[in-house]
């Protein structure tokens, strides 16, 4: 179903990632993690073809693109002089939506100017605009910042709904969200990423702060 293969992703003369290799067969919420600087954003950005990397990543054998993949950074570029109705129907087009999915998971003003918005609301809205489309693929980078604890709860039911047809990768810094549904999880460290079936989620604490842990033992 999904193939991301990374020889390498380098910027300038520096190595990010290395040697990466993840088949993914079958829906399923997948979560990635990693410290800061491991490089979570690039490896979602080389999967959606966003940066130049050797290597290259299909999804049910098609190369994976903005059109086959729902695509929601950590902080979702809006324009703020559309209406949240107006940037549905832009997103929309952009992405050559053509049938549209209207059962939008948050309530927003649909028209009052985005740059009004909060920017939990704008997140909603940005939201509400990939979820417009039925995706094989969804790549959701902190999807959880920003949004109250009502719209996280919304946001991981449908999540949960969507995981029952696609692939969905989920990175977050909060471990507890991604244990109780993640199928699998990836740890970004040292360039290479390192798997964890369900029930190896007690051994990711002790490889993510392997070092920092010996140097306090110093």
């Amino acid at each position: 179903m999904l193939k991301i293969t990374i020889d390498q992703k380098k910027y300038k003369d520096k190595s990010i990632l290395e040697n990466i290799n993840i088949v993914i067969n079958q829906p399923g919420i997948y979560g990635v993690i990693g410290k800061n600087g491991q490089g979570k954003t690039t490896l979602f950005k080389c999967i959606l073809g966003l940066e130049n990397f050797n290597g290259n990543c299909f999804v049910n054998e098609e190369k994976v693109i903005l059109q086959n993949a729902g695509w929601v950074p950590t902080e979702p570029p809006i324009y703020g002089e559309l209406t949240a109705n107006e940037f549905y129907d832009f997103y929309a087009h952009l992405l050559d939506v053509k049938t549209k999915n209207n059962n939008q998971i948050f309530e927003v003003p649909s028209n009052q100017l985005i740059r009004e918005f909060s920017t939990g609301m704008k997140k909603k809205t940005y939201l509400n605009a990939v979820f417009q489309k039925e995706f094989p693929i969804y790549i959701l980078d902190e999807p959880f910042n920003g949004l109250d604890l009502e719209s996280n709860y919304l946001l991981m039911n449908y999540i949960r709904e969507i995981s029952k047809t696609s692939v969905v990768f989920i990175s977050s810094h909060i471990l507890e969200i991604l244990y109780k549904d993640c199928d699998k999880i990836f740890l970004l460290k040292d360039r290479n990423v390192h798997e964890f079936q369900k029930n190896q989620f007690s051994e990711i604490e002790g490889k993510l702060f392997k070092h920092q842990s010996n140097k306090h033992l110093i």
